[in-house]
């Protein structure tokens, strides 16, 4: 901001605007990634749940996690190619429009086996795309992957009994633009 006021080019509205969006932005996506990291750990995974209260566990997981649990069902973001590409033998010619789908790259067999997918508490073989990459690439992604593991880590320690309240009741979801998460997700201890 101070920068934006030194050389006069950025107007006020569009600085509200950026800080809007970065502190909604910061707090829905981690709101929503710990509501679907939660609700796979207790629903699918609770016999992982007490290794979470070792740190160095809860770090590796909450990588895993953010790399597996997609924020949302949003398919991709569009992109305009700005110069000839070939992708998997495809010529992508520059003004073209595509869509990057990181979830389906996340799961490309080539760089994550798929036995793989499992392990949580091992190091990720290749950079997630969860947080894009290159210039598209989140300003919070080191904030939202400490804040992640920092949750779990803190919630395993205080709460080691925790469970869903309800396991047998489906999951009804928030829906929220490009995120969405459980509604709410009762649990007990």
């Amino acid at each position: 901001m101070r920068a934006a006021d030194a050389e006069g080019g950025i107007p006020e509205d569009r600085l509200v605007s950026l800080v809007c969006g970065l502190v909604a932005g910061g707090h829905d996506s981690t709101m929503t990634m710990l509501g679907n990291s939660l609700l796979y750990l207790l629903g699918e995974r609770p016999e992982v749940w007490p290794r979470l209260a070792d740190e160095a566990s809860a770090e590796l997981a909450a990588a895993r996690l953010i790399h597996l649990i997609p924020l949302g069902d949003d398919p991709g973001s569009t992109r305009c190619a700005t110069e000839d590409a070939e992708v998997g033998g495809v010529l992508i010619p520059a003004g073209a429009v595509v869509l990057a789908d990181s979830t389906t790259a996340n799961r490309d067999p080539s760089v994550f086996p798929a036995a793989q997918t499992e392990a949580l508490f091992t190091p990720l073989p290749a950079p997630t795309l969860a947080f894009g990459a290159g210039p598209h690439y989140c300003l919070g992604a080191w904030l939202a992957r400490l804040e992640l593991h920092l949750a779990l880590h803190r919630l395993a320690v205080r709460f080691p009994g925790l469970r869903l309240a309800e396991p047998e009741k489906p999951v009804r979801w928030r829906p929220a633009g490009t995120s969405r998460s459980p509604e709410r997700l009762p649990v007990t201890w």
